[in-house]
């Protein structure tokens, strides 16, 4: 397809100081003949939906920054009738109150057909352009100040110039020219303008209803008697005077949600969005282990972030245009006097495509739930990239994403979102030759050792995905890119590490901000940067492939840098060393990447030294350090969650801020990696490595959707039943066996 730009950016007016709002931009088309196709491209900065004839058929753009602006290319031809053809595109801009990872040049909108026809259509063309009066923004939030949370504005919307909040036939608008901005250009063409444009590189987000209405919850703080708890909403239901409407949609959600509503017209409603109702009084959420069912809301209330609808004459339907992380919706009218009548309510839900192709059964009951809930996880922290949290940040953090990428590979086939990780935050590599600790965002955050997990991420990416291909002359490929972040960790001073940036690890309680004792220099770290080097240096999860004398070399560097205090590792420049957990898991694994048999793990040294545990998060590194004895003990705090009722598995062990942060969904991996023991062996998941470690288990079957094929492990009265696409080695009580694809029986 051609890269030439028939079209030039237009906003509303020159000064982009009034760009904050929402605007319309809208053509018409007139044809006696339908074409069959009509390819176009289209970018809005921040964000847009396209109608065709009031039909919404896309919308976006895909995240990216400003040398990497996305666009979407898409054929309206099957919406389009003969005679006349009303295009119009909703266009808004957060300005400053924009979420953390939206960037932004300024408000624009792009239009340009692909090849020569129509030429009218390409924007300016016969563009014209309105900003939308009564759809503004506004930070609302209740009672969750206390958190960082950076997701965008609420919005308010008043229905008495936005009736249907869906429809793109906006009424009476003051329609102008537009203001050309700048010509459109790929990336690297050479000229200037504000967005250097790259395509989309991953499937459009999903935007389908959900089925199943929410239920009415009663007995809340604040609630006002009568009704029964757990009814499903029905339509024409009414919230009467002074009361407040619990909804409870049953697990957490990332959707937009839609609501039609009567009342006064004038009247405010109040929309309070929360992953969990809370106990009143209480600062922080959940503290005390009483509380902690997320399913009661006796005496409790609900706190978080807010939209604000103005009720207009007669019904008035309402979405708002980004999208929010729910389990439970408070409707609440400003007026105590007045009734309000919901119409309708449900949610949109929006997310990545993910497509789950694999699966995990066993004679455990507790994996089921622990399954479906870690799924749920991995869904709700995938959208346009990898989120760390839907609730609060919706950011890409480099320790997060590299185990949702794992658990990506593992569950299907689809590699987009995981590519699209490693390429993003590879775009923000500074002069000094680290990462930031998150990308895209607006606003520059370092964390040092995440960029050396941005390192073990491009080694997962040669092992699982075939985006990469080695040199066929090439036996033993270095990563140079990667190996130049590790060096830049290692040429740093400690002094310019600590002081500058955020020498973040864990959230272990008594570790300020996450940062062990010895900040940069701390045991862990320098662990994290050997893994880092072993993984440009090398090949991949088998080093008898490279040359025995580097592995060597790297070995006899490496193992001396430690001695032993009380059985625990420290690194010998430690400034300020403390036993954890963490640095016990990431030495075994620096043992096996360098082909040794790993120490057997000091669980009497560690409980002698009361060392400092892992949370959810680093519990990933720890199981794959102990290959514990029966890996089913080790999900005890997983098992507690769903107790809790959880639908989502939450960021880090009471007090907890976020109910859905996805390095807790890492049990999937545990299943995969542990229990079944599959991993990859070889560039692009060529070869596999099938060592099983069913602890407790008397029967399991693990399907995984690789590449070339399903690859089957079942285990039932101690023999194995094995399907492989690809050649693999199989371990099993301390013997080896190489297999060819096929099918195998053992035991």
């Amino acid at each position: 397809m051609s890269s030439t730009w028939n079209a030039r950016w237009i906003s509303h007016i020159y000064d982009p100081r009034q760009d904050l709002g929402v605007f319309a931009f809208r053509t018409r088309l007139n044809l006696d003949v339908l074409p069959e196709t009509l390819l176009v491209r289209v970018s809005a900065d921040n964000r847009y939906k396209l109608y065709v004839n009031g039909e919404m058929v896309c919308f976006g753009p895909q995240r990216g920054d400003i040398l990497h602006w996305r666009y979407e290319t898409i054929d309206l031809a099957e919406k389009l009738k003969a005679g006349t053809n009303e295009i119009i595109a909703l266009v808004w801009n957060f300005g400053w109150m924009s979420p953390m990872a939206q960037v932004s040049a300024r408000t624009g909108f792009l239009l340009s057909v692909v090849g020569d026809s129509l030429p009218h259509l390409n924007t300016p063309g016969d563009w014209e352009v309105a900003r939308l009066e009564g759809w503004d923004f506004e930070m609302m939030h209740s009672g969750i100040e206390q958190f960082y949370t950076d997701i965008g504005p609420g919005e308010v919307i008043d229905g008495r110039l936005h009736r249907d909040a869906l429809s793109p036939a906006m009424g009476d608008l003051q329609w102008r020219k537009p203001n050309v901005v700048a010509g459109a250009k790929d990336r690297g063409d050479g000229d200037s303008t504000p967005w250097n444009l790259v395509p989309r590189s991953i499937p459009p987000m999903q935007y389908r209803l959900r089925p199943t209405a929410p239920v009415v919850r009663r007995g809340f703080h604040g609630d006002v008697p009568g009704g029964k708890d757990g009814q499903e909403l029905t339509e024409n239901f009414v919230i009467a005077e002074g009361a407040k409407l619990l909804l409870d949609f049953e697990e957490l959600l990332c959707a937009y949600p839609r609501i039609r509503l009567s009342g006064s017209a004038g009247s405010v409603v109040k929309l309070t969005y929360s992953e969990g109702t809370w106990p009143a009084g209480q600062e922080s959420p959940w503290a005390d282990k009483s509380h902690r069912d997320r399913s009661a809301v006796a005496d409790r209330m609900i706190r978080g972030y807010q939209d604000k609808l103005i009720l207009g004459e007669g019904p008035c339907t309402f979405e708002p245009l980004w999208w929010r992380t729910f389990r439970y919706l408070q409707i609440e009218a400003s007026d105590p006097q007045v009734p309000i009548t919901v119409h309708g309510l449900t949610a949109v839900e929006t997310g990545y495509p993910m497509s789950v192709e694999s699966s995990f059964e066993s004679d455990e009951r507790s994996l089921p739930k622990i399954w479906d809930v870690a799924v749920r996880t991995a869904r709700r922290c995938a959208g346009e990239t990898y989120f760390d949290c839907p609730y609060y940040e919706q950011l890409q953090y480099v320790g997060d994403t590299r185990i949702q990428a794992l658990i990506g590979y593992y569950l299907g086939k689809d590699r987009d979102l995981q590519r699209n990780a490693v390429e993003t935050l590879g775009w923000s590599r500074m002069s000094n030759g680290l990462t930031r600790s998150r990308y895209p965002d607006r606003q520059p955050q370092v964390i040092p050792p995440f960029s050396l997990w941005w390192v073990l991420m491009r080694q997962d990416q040669r092992l699982y995905d075939r985006v990469w291909q080695p040199d066929p002359e090439d036996d033993d490929p270095i990563d140079t890119e990667g190996l130049d972040v590790a060096n830049a960790y290692n040429r740093l001073s400690s002094e310019a590490l600590d002081r500058t940036f955020w020498c973040f690890a864990d959230w272990v309680h008594g570790w300020s901000g996450g940062t062990p004792p010895g900040s940069a220099r701390a045991t862990v770290h320098m662990l994290t940067l050997y893994l880092a080097h072993l993984a440009t240096e090398i090949s991949l999860d088998n080093p008898a492939k490279s040359d025995p004398r580097r592995v060597q070399a790297l070995a006899n560097y490496i193992l001396p840098q430690f001695e032993r205090v009380g059985g625990l590792v420290k690194h010998k420049h430690d400034p300020d060393w403390a036993p954890n957990e963490h640095s016990e898991a990431l030495y075994r694994l620096v043992q096996e990447r360098l082909g040794m048999p790993k120490d057997p793990w000091p669980s009497a040294a560690l409980e002698q030294a009361q060392a400092a545990r892992c949370t959810y998060y680093f519990s990933y590194y720890k199981h794959l350090a102990m290959q514990p004895a029966d890996y089913l003990l080790e999900l005890e705090p997983w098992r507690e969650m769903i107790e809790e009722n959880l639908t989502t598995f939450a960021e880090n062990p009471p007090p907890v801020r976020s109910d859905c942060h996805a390095w807790s969904a890492h049990p999937i991996l545990g299943m995969f990696q542990i229990l079944a023991g599959v991993t990859s062996s070889d560039h692009g998941w060529k070869r596999a490595r099938i060592a099983p470690n069913p602890g407790s288990l008397r029967r399991f079957e693990a399907r995984i959707a690789h590449p070339d094929g399903l690859l089957k492990v079942k285990y039932e009265g101690g023999k194995f039943e094995i399907d492989t696409p690809v050649p693999s080695t199989f371990q099993w009580q301390g013997k080896f066996q190489d297999m060819e694809a096929g099918s195998h029986k053992i035991g």
